[in-house]
């Protein structure tokens, strides 16, 4: 294990990225995506790994978000991790909520979910409400997010069995609403990991560092490599590879 900072993690994430040469998706917006994740104690440096494995292999182009009915939107990634998509999705979406208090976004086909934490955390901080809800095949199966309009963090909770049996598990469904949405019950799951708590771990990560498995990092500085090697050649063609004046 390896301790770094904040900053260093947004810095070789963002270039990370950007060495896929990927046309959907910001890098600082995704960057920052990781590090949010990993500074509640998420696992967001592990979650952004895996995603590296398949970022690359994916569709590259932008996805279309249909109306399913007035505050209903459908949006199909095909495989595709969120990573690219989220922030862009949910911008149509929110312009989709003016006038109304509540409308709710089904993704359907998509990957990588645990990594919405940031962008969801962005729609607290405007005043909404915002639970998403989502299915896996291995443990946690049930996961489930409440962010009431204004809190810094969700309330979060977890469960090896779902209530009920899911109808996808590759799906994210998020409601957002003008208004407060009620928790669930926590006798629905497994484990309630508190905002306070998450809050907790944000805080020592600020204070202390980010512990990070230096595997992952490694990933993540390899995948960096590749634009760092496209500049390297760049200057060379650019600068170096002149005829010398006699």
């Amino acid at each position: 294990m390896m301790q770094v900072s904040h900053n260093e993690l947004v810095v070789l994430t963002g270039k990370a990225f950007t060495g896929l040469r990927r046309s959907c998706g910001e890098a600082d917006m995704i960057a920052n995506m990781v590090a949010d994740l990993e500074m509640v104690g998420l696992n967001g440096v592990e979650h952004f790994v895996k995603a590296l494995d398949f970022l690359q292999q994916e569709r590259d182009c932008p996805v279309d978000v249909d109306a399913t009915s007035e505050a209903q939107l459908t949006a199909n990634l095909h495989g595709c991790s969120i990573l690219c998509h989220l922030p862009t999705v949910l911008d149509f979406t929110l312009e989709k909520l003016i006038g109304r208090n509540n409308i709710t976004l089904d993704i359907q086909q998509c990957h990588n979910r645990w990594l919405a934490f940031g962008e969801l955390v962005k729609l607290a901080a405007k005043g909404l409400s915002v639970k998403a809800t989502w299915y896996n095949g291995h443990a946690p199966r049930h996961v489930v997010y409440v962010l009431n309009k204004g809190c810094v963090n969700p309330e979060l909770f977890v469960s090896a069995r779902p209530a009920k049996q899911p109808s996808c598990l590759h799906s994210l469904r998020i409601e957002i609403s003008t208004q407060p949405i009620p928790l669930p019950s926590a006798a629905e799951f497994d484990h309630h990991i508190s905002s306070q708590t998450l809050a907790e771990t944000q805080v020592q990560a600020w204070q202390e560092g980010i512990t990070v498995d230096e595997t992952h990092w490694q990933r993540i500085k390899q995948a960096a490599g590749a634009i760092l090697v496209e500049s390297s050649d760049t200057s060379r063609r650019g600068a170096g590879e002149s005829e010398p004046s006699l």
